[in-house]
C-alpha cells in the first residue's frame, strides 16, 4: 500500500500542514488539494479490498473506482498504478478462466470466449489464452463431460439419456457435429456396460 495513495498517509499529511501553520489557517486550496486526496484513497482503499476478494479486468477495475467516485482520468492512473504493483494482470486472468471453465466446467471454446468477453479482457489477450482449446481438446471435453453425465442418468432409458444429453452439450456451448459425436460414443459406453432402465 506504500506505493499507492493511501488514506492513512493523507491523513497525516494533512496533520502536518495544519501543525506547520502554527495558528494561521491553512490556505483553502490546501485544504482544496487534500480533500482530493482523501477522496482518491478512500477510492482506491475500497477498490484494493474489492482485488482482495476477486480477481479483475484492468476494465472492470476502472469501472470500480469511477463508481466509487474517481474520475476518468483518475481511475485511469490508477489502473495503470495497480498493472505496475502486480495487482492486475489481464492474461493471467485469462488463463486461470480458461483453464477452470474448460477443466473443471467442461465449457467448450465458445462459451468461454464469450465469458472473456463478458469479462472486459482486451480480445487481442483473451485469443491468445483461447488457444489452448484446440478443436482435440475441444472434444475431449465434450467427452468427458458427457460420460460423466450418462452415469448421472443410468436411471432413465436410452431415448431419454440421449436427448438430455444432447441438450446438457449443447448448453454447454459445443458444436453440433460435436454434440453428436460425444453423445454417440458416451451412449456407446453406457450400452457396454449394462444397457438402459427404464424409468
Amino acid at each position: 500500500m506504500n506505493d499507492i495513495i493511501s488514506l492513512d498517509a493523507v491523513r497525516r499529511g494533512r496533520s502536518a500542514a495544519r501543525s506547520s501553520s502554527s495558528s494561521a489557517a491553512v490556505p483553502d486550496e490546501v485544504e482544496e488539494q487534500l480533500s482530493d486526496e482523501e477522496r482518491i484513497a478512500r477510492v482506491s482503499d475500497t477498490v484494493i479490498r474489492a482485488l482482495g476478494r476477486r480477481q479483475l479486468s484492468s476494465r472492470e477495475t476502472h469501472e470500480l473506482l469511477v463508481a466509487q467516485g474517481a474520475s476518468e482520468i483518475e481511475a485511469d492512473d490508477l489502473v495503470q498504478r495497480y498493472e505496475e504493483l502486480g495487482y492486475l494482470n489481464d492474461f493471467a486472468l485469462a488463463e486461470a478462466l480458461v483453464d477452470r471453465l474448460s477443466d473443471r466446467n467442461h465449457k467448450s471454446r465458445g462459451i468461454i470466449s464469450r465469458e472473456l468477453s463478458a469479462r472486459k479482457i482486451p480480445a487481442e489477450l483473451a485469443n491468445v489464452a483461447l488457444e489452448s482449446l484446440d478443436e482435440a481438446h475441444e472434444f475431449d471435453l465434450a467427452l468427458e463431460a458427457a460420460e460423466k453425465r450418462v452415469g448421472q442418468l443410468s436411471s432413465y432409458d436410452d431415448a431419454t439419456v440421449e436427448r438430455r444429453l444432447m441438450g446438457f452439450l449443447s448448453r454447454r456451448g459445443f458444436a453440433s457435429g460435436v454434440v453428436r459425436e460425444a453423445t454417440r460414443r458416451a451412449m456407446a459406453g453406457r450400452k457396454s456396460v449394462g444397457g438402459p432402465r427404464f424409468r
